[in-house]
């Protein structure tokens, strides 16, 4: 309003309902009872919607007054949905949804609560707070709408959640096959008479022998994800399905990469493998994850001995200890194995069927004596190289001499290396009679210091070595011949063919006078003379 003679000196306010003149701060519980105000420009607020009239009147200076009336309209306010988002996360996890929705112009309290989440068939009212555990990995949405007491709904409340999906699970198990207890070294065609063995250590790996067919099984693999826990097919057609679509093995020998639930393998070269399993799922492209086993194969053991018995020579009947040094790698580095002889056995009941320690595979190598690999001497198997013996033995004489022994020594796993020694045996008689000259050996030349007959023994060897060397052989009768043909007078040979030093020069060509220069049959060649110019 404007007063043009004179000023405004009164404003009557009037609402038709009562109203809050308490300006900011206002809530629900405010003073909404106030009709009248005198202020010039009061703040005011309604505690209903609808639509309100208000009336002004106004008195100037010399007392007049005006009155005009105006009509509000009071609107609803929408209510406002609120909910915290949750972090991204697995299957299995629980996940808590809470309602944090206001009214701004309503009691709260009243507000209807209506949740969408897209793993629900249905929508959630009027809960507050929802738990909730997704089962399968994906990308979920979650919602939130609220509506007033005066029916008017907020807008939705949306967030994406990506429920990640759990690595599948690879184990690995491999087995050895055997019959009657003895392991096999090829791959098997019929699997109903065989007994499978596992070679295993203390932490988780194998022992095995060089060339030992494995059969590696990844079937206990599994997807993780909760809608295939308890399941065991490997079939993808089965309802029984694991979840695992592939199995893919790298046995760390630079040998090709080989897929399959079950495959065989071996390994040529002693050394230490890192066996690698991955296993891809099914879920969406496929989601992978990998698992190690180490597998450890045999070195040979390796002899040390050079001299089994430390002696120039044995007599017949005596015992004589023999003495084998042996060094076993593998026990070196401490390998601890043990072998389970039969995997449909649970022998110690803890029920595991592959951990049965029912062999110790890591003692000290196995050592056995064959003393005479010349004849077969008791198994008669037609092989004279395991004729193997233990406990003390009498040395008997040999048909040959020397002596061939043989030493062997074998690992937990059965892996063997063998040497041979030479071994003279003698008789009593023959050691205290004389021995001729094609019996003898270098070693019946170096007699104790002490013989009286040490002299007379090397000057016999001295004179044989003389009485052979003075024999010509073909090559100095030849020479021989050539000498006399060219009238050489003498030759001396030095241990061969005689050079041009090892004989007397031919005698000094003879003086021709002129007329036998110009006689053709002299033989004389005139030389050639030139002038230089």
């Amino acid at each position: 309003f404007e007063d043009q003679d004179g000023f405004i000196v009164e404003y009557l306010w009037t609402f038709e309902e009562g109203v809050n003149i308490g300006g900011s701060g206002m809530t629900l519980t405010s003073d909404f009872s106030v009709t009248e105000s005198l202020e010039r420009n009061p703040i005011i607020g309604w505690k209903e919607p609808g639509i309100k009239n208000i009336s002004l009147e106004v008195t100037d200076d010399d007392g007049n007054s005006s009155t005009a009336t105006i009509q509000v309209l009071v609107v609803n306010q929408r209510p406002v949905a609120v909910f915290t988002r949750p972090s991204d996360g697995f299957v299995d996890t629980e996940y808590i949804f809470e309602s944090l929705s206001f009214d701004p112009d309503g009691n709260s309290s009243m507000l209807e609560i209506i949740w969408n989440i897209s793993a629900f068939e249905e929508e959630v009212y009027n809960v507050s707070t929802v738990y909730h555990t997704f089962t399968s990995p994906g990308l979920y949405s979650v919602s939130l709408t609220v509506i007033d007491e005066r029916g008017m709904e907020s807008a939705k409340k949306s967030y994406t959640l990506r429920i990640d999906n759990p690595l599948p699970v690879p184990e690995i198990n491999f087995r050895q096959p055997s019959v009657n207890g003895s392991s096999l070294d090829t791959i098997p065609e019929d699997y109903s008479q065989i007994s499978w063995q596992v070679p295993f250590t203390e932490n988780g790996g194998g022992f095995v022998a060089p060339n030992m067919p494995l059969l590696f099984d990844g079937s206990n693999s599994y997807d993780s994800d909760p809608i295939f826990q308890g399941m065991t097919s490997t079939n993808q057609d089965d309802p029984d399905w694991n979840g695992i679509t592939r199995w893919i093995w790298d046995f760390g020998d630079s040998s090709p990469v080989k897929e399959g639930v079950e495959v065989w393998h071996h390994y040529q070269i002693p050394g230490t493998y890192k066996v690698r399993l991955t296993v891809v799922d099914g879920f969406e492209a496929g989601e992978t994850n990998t698992t190690t086993m180490m597998i450890y194969v045999s070195r040979t053991p390796e002899i040390i001995t050079n001299d089994p018995t430390g002696l120039e020579y044995v007599i017949v009947g005596e015992i004589v200890d023999l003495d084998a040094e042996v060094v076993d790698r593998d026990l070196q580095d401490g390998i601890e194995a043990w072998l389970d002889i039969d995997v449909n056995e649970d022998s110690d009941g803890d029920g595991n069927f592959e951990n049965d320690k029912d062999r110790y595979l890591s003692s000290e190598p196995v050592i056995r004596w064959d003393l005479n690999i010349a004849t077969d001497g008791i198994d008669n198997d037609g092989n004279t190289m395991n004729d193997f013996v233990w406990g003390e033995q009498v040395w008997k004489l040999p048909e040959y001499q020397p002596l061939v022994i043989l030493l062997e020594t074998c690992d937990g796993v059965d892996v063997c290396s063998s040497k041979q020694f030479e071994i003279t045996v003698l008789s009593i008689e023959e050691d205290d009679g004389p021995l001729s000259i094609s019996d003898l050996t270098w070693e019946d030349f170096v007699p104790d210091a002490g013989s009286a007959g040490l002299l007379a023994l090397i000057a016999t060897v001295l004179l044989l070595g003389w009485l052979i060397m003075r024999q010509k052989d073909e090559e100095e009768l030849d020479a021989k011949s050539s000498t006399e043909t060219y009238d050489v007078q003498e030759v001396e040979a030095e241990g061969g063919l005689p050079g041009m030093d090892q004989h007397n020069p031919p005698p000094q060509p003879k003086y021709l006078t002129v007329e036998e220069r110009r006689n053709k049959e002299s033989g004389y060649i005139r030389p050639i003379r030139t002038r230089r110019k």
